[in-house]
């Protein structure tokens, strides 16, 4: 180890530990000020794996080193900046990276791609690998490297170098696809499903770390070992995950054995970003990383643009999600790509009643389906001809101009406890002095702003019916009678309960013995609806499936009843409790001004 000054300019970097030591020399770390280093020398500050000037080698990102000012002396060349980190910023300097486009550059500053250490024009230093930093194109004209940099710059499969080592691209004809992937749950299955004969198709990855949902070995789905025997070998790829891929270690084992496909493995070969993994909203690269559930619409839209950057234009029907949670497919119609809800015949109840997936996406779902479709969807059926059918029954009662409105109960007719009052973010609210609901968090029950005015909107004129996956908070509870008392009136449903006492009465379970329904699964609350319409039809009370209204406000429960024939619609838009699920639950409730007799399903 070096213990005098040597007054050399090209030495290998020292790594002395957090604390250093006294009299450090030249590119030795860890210095915090001057004084750490021999008489001098400099301590070089870093935020983020700056040049140290005469030092090159391994350096860790933060540490600080001594540093000859004589090294620097006769240097005018700013230092790369590497501080601003992976993702880069907005209008970052001249010299600072990690810029993905020339927008990302300040000014006149152009974003220069480069591969490995690849020298950058009017800065010194060598930078982290495979970071682009901005730099003015002028410096390029006094530098004999700029010619190299034109010659060596990474391009894509339609691109040609340039002299400023980004890239110009000659659009393709459109005719390219995208399969853009959730992770937990989709390309992966719940850990230990392997080995356990529950998911014997799956594949456990012994040494690897998942830690979605439950931690455990990665797994990996029927699907996720298998893509290229889907058609989405021949279409380009993406990730859309609201996690975090648990670390280097998975998200090198997705590119290397999960994220195949012809078109996708080459660009990586011609273009290496097209594998770097990009964070939230900043959209860097096909592969997004901790994007929330029910936007992730969005972020594929920006994957998109993503590759028309690099002349690679993909047409919305073109486009293709698959994911395991029903809250993130419906979406999709609103861009005009495809989507595909999948692990259909495996959910994990353990995780709000089946809202994830646990075997993962098998191979046959992988399919290239136009639109929307949901597990809840059934499958394309034979339509019989109108020759072959039967007759109506001579005795089949016509439904008679009857309306029927039915609610979920936990944040539809009610809100989330404690949060009421002017200031609050449900301003409308109402406590229920003393009424305990036991609801997620728990606490005194506060109703909705609909919960409060059921009189005042179109279901006044129409039956009632509820049902919750919760259970009012138990049997006899003072929640229950509150709610039949002050909350489920309308003036047929008065007229009904004072004829028929089951009319008051709760059904619990799997059977639908009166028009109240409680634990009843989510995703499959369209069953427990047509339910509540038979019932009435045994008490001659005829609905049309047309005049048939279900509010909720979770997600998961609206698009099944696209195939019922009745309608939905999804409550508590513009305020949502991100403490659960990412939003997956309403925080105040229905509004009244979403009680509304429209027909068809409606999500936020």
């Amino acid at each position: 180890m070096r213990s005098q000054i040597t007054g050399q300019c090209d030495l290998e970097f020292v790594n002395l530990g957090r604390d250093g030591e006294p009299g450090m020399t030249e590119c030795q770390g860890d210095c915090d000020d001057h004084s750490d280093c021999a008489p001098g020398l400099k301590c070089k500050e870093r935020s983020w794996n700056e040049a140290v000037p005469g030092c090159h080698g391994f350096a860790y990102n933060r540490m600080d080193y001594c540093y000859n000012p004589a090294c620097d002396s006769d240097s005018t060349e700013d230092s790369l900046d590497s501080s601003y980190g992976s993702q880069g910023g907005a209008n970052m300097p001249k010299c600072a990276g990690d810029c993905d486009e020339d927008s990302d550059c300040a000014g006149s500053l152009k974003c220069f791609q480069r591969d490995g250490h690849q020298r950058i024009p009017g800065c010194s230093g060598r930078g982290v690998s495979n970071f682009d930093y901005c730099y003015d194109p002028a410096d390029e004209e006094d530098t004999s490297t700029s010619t190299t940099a034109s010659t060596t710059g990474s391009t894509t499969g339609s691109t040609t170098g340039s002299t400023t080592g980004s890239t110009t691209s000659t659009p393709s004809t459109g005719g390219d696809c995208l399969c853009v992937f959730d992770i937990d749950r989709t390309l992966t299955g719940k850990q230990g499903t392997a080995t356990n004969n529950e998911c014997p198709q799956n594949k456990e990855i012994p040494g690897i770390m998942d830690y979605a949902y439950s931690r455990g070995w990665l797994t990996i789905s029927d699907a996720g070992q298998n893509l290229q025997q889907t058609f989405c070998n021949q279409c380009y790829l993406g990730i859309v995950s609201a996690g975090w891929a648990s670390g280097p270690d998975e998200k090198d084992y997705l590119l290397d054995h999960v994220l195949l496909s012809e078109p996708y493995s080459k660009l990586r070969e011609e273009y290496p970003k097209a594998a770097r993994w990009s964070r939230r909203r900043t959209l860097g690269s096909p592969l997004v990383l901790g994007y929330a559930d029910r936007k992730k619409q969005d972020a594929v839209e920006g994957i998109v643009n993503w590759y028309a950057q690099r002349g690679i234009t993909i047409r919305p029907p073109k486009v293709h999600f698959f994911g395991d949670r029903t809250e993130n497919i419906g979406p999709f119609a609103s861009k005009g790509y495809n989507s595909r809800e999948i692990s259909c015949d495996s959910r994990d109840q353990s995780h709000h009643n089946g809202m994830v997936g646990y075997c993962g996406a098998l191979v046959s779902e992988i399919v290239d389906t136009p639109g929307v479709k949901l597990c809840s969807d059934p499958e394309p059926v034979t339509t019989v001809p109108p020759s072959d059918m039967a007759p109506p029954s001579e005795n089949q009662p016509t439904p008679g101009g009857e309306c029927l409105c039915v609610f979920d109960i936990d944040r539809t007719l009610t809100g989330k406890q404690g949060i009421r009052g002017p200031d609050s973010d449900c301003p409308n609210n109402k406590k229920a002095s003393f009424i305990w609901d036991s609801a997620y968090s728990g606490g005194w029950l506060h109703l909705s702003e609909a919960g409060q005015n059921l009189e005042k909107t179109f279901c006044n004129d129409c039956y009632l019916g509820v049902v919750s996956a919760g259970s009012a908070s138990g049997y006899l509870s003072a929640e229950r009678r509150y709610l039949l008392k002050n909350v489920l009136k309308s003036r047929p449903f008065k007229r009904l309960q004072r004829k028929e006492r089951e009319a008051k009465e709760w059904s619990d379970g799997s059977e639908v013995n009166s028009p109240l329904v409680l634990r009843w699964p989510d995703r499959t609350k369209q069953d427990a609806v047509k339910g509540i319409v038979e019932w009435y039809a045994t008490k001659d009370i005829h609905i049309a499936a047309s005049d048939v209204h279900f509010f909720g406000d979770r997600t998961e429960n609206i698009g099944p009843f696209r195939q019922s024939g009745f309608n939905s619609r999804e409550i508590s838009c513009s305020k949502r409790d991100y403490s659960i699920g990412n939003g997956m639950v309403g925080l105040c409730g229905a509004a009244l001004s979403e009680i509304v007799d429209t027909k068809g399903v409606v999500e936020c």
